[in-house]
């Protein structure tokens, strides 16, 4: 029998990306710098400025309304920086204050005339370096790994560690004036990401948005509500490969049956349904819990894509496998959902990166509590 996901946040904007999403085609880079057609029809939709405050000329919604967005867009697999140009940024821009530079950013962002491009660095030692150059300016050196620039983006917005890496900083810099090495890196699902040569790059000091612990502060609330996002793109996307799968069985026959007839088969597809039951409440209580307050996330959010990213994978080889040979091609779109799960689960830290976060804390927490009163 058929079998229909309930969406875990329904409404107008769930209604909305579904619609949109599925009767788009499947669209591939074309090395080109300029936007698909979705990506033009999200920008005329003011998706970018969902999150933005009504003072800076966004909507002013919950994270809980743009989950809406973020599920039916997995439920699609549509690979977009829909995270990062319509969450992460807007939240890194709002942190820098209501300067005029960043007011009129998220202006033109919510208008659509402009795409912040965010990419957070992870303070290794490796990291991008920033030294004190005239006037309050910044000399970058370095390389930014990790641009989402499947679709154009007229800014990036990232943070990088002083010379002596005492004092992170937040900056922005117009893709216009970059005319350094840029190499490419295509994505399993068709996402374009670019690692950027930055040495000699001087940036202004009006571009320097933020300094200090705000900076980490910022990154790490960014990073988490940017995991949970992904998290809801995930359940989006395995609640489609499930109904996909049921449908392909009842419809596909093996020595005159239905495929679906097979018991082996069907206690494959429940373990599926379990699993996404499983992640499906996690994802939805932690989505409303950031939701309703933004300074939540952490350890709540680490667990969640530390879960999210075993089920993502054992939903997605399952679902592969019970489509046999078909399940290889690029064609079908439960191979595209399963492509998208893998690379949902790589964004804002994989499971080694939640793991290393959740026993460093850990370690921290039993440290202090073995300290005397």
């Amino acid at each position: 029998m058929p079998f229909t996901v309930t969406p875990m946040f329904p409404g107008d904007l769930y209604d909305t990306t579904d619609r949109m999403a599925a009767t788009a085609a499947p669209a591939w880079p074309d090395g080109k710098n300029q936007g698909s057609a979705k990506w033009t029809q999200i920008l005329e939709l003011g998706w970018q400025g969902v999150l933005v405050s009504e003072e800076a000329g966004g909507v002013g919604a919950t994270l809980a309304e743009f989950a809406s967005i973020a599920e039916a867009a997995g439920r699609h697999a549509m690979a977009l920086p829909l995270t990062a140009r319509c969450v992460v940024a807007p939240m890194l821009l709002a942190a820098a204050g209501n300067t005029a530079t960043t007011l009129k950013l998220l202006e033109q962002v919510s208008s659509g005339q402009a795409s912040v491009c965010p990419v957070l660095q992870s303070g290794h030692a490796d990291s991008l370096q920033a030294s004190p150059a005239s006037g309050g300016s910044l000399r970058l050196k370095g390389v930014l790994r990790g641009a989402d620039l499947t679709e154009p983006a007229s800014h990036l917005l990232f943070n990088a560690l002083s010379g002596d890496g005492s004092a992170p900083v937040l900056l922005l810099l117009p893709t216009s004036e970059l005319t350094q090495h840029v190499r490419y890196f295509e994505g399993l699902d068709g996402r374009r990401t670019a690692d950027i040569t930055l040495d000699g790059v001087t940036v202004e000091a009006d571009q320097v948005l933020l300094q200090g612990d705000a900076v980490t502060a910022a990154v790490k609330a960014a990073m988490s509500t940017g995991a949970v996002m992904t998290s809801v793109q995930t359940v989006g996307a395995l609640g489609a490969m499930i109904e996909q799968t049921i449908e392909y069985l009842s419809t596909r026959t093996q020595f005159g049956v239905a495929l679906s007839t097979f018991q082996a088969l069907r206690h494959r597809v429940v373990e599926m349904y379990v699993a996404y039951e499983s992640a499906r409440g996690l994802v939805k209580d932690v989505t409303e819990e950031l939701s309703a307050s933004p300074a939540s996330g952490g350890r709540d959010a680490a667990l969640t894509k530390l879960y999210l990213a075993t089920v993502g994978r054992t939903v997605a080889e399952s679902a592969i496998q019970l489509h046999g040979g078909m399940g290889m091609t690029v064609e079908m779109p439960a191979a595209r959902l399963a492509m998208h799960t893998l690379m949902c689960n790589l964004q804002y830290g994989d499971r080694f990166h939640y793991l290393d976060s959740l026993s460093s804390q850990m370690a921290a927490d039993a440290k202090t509590a073995a300290l005397p009163a």
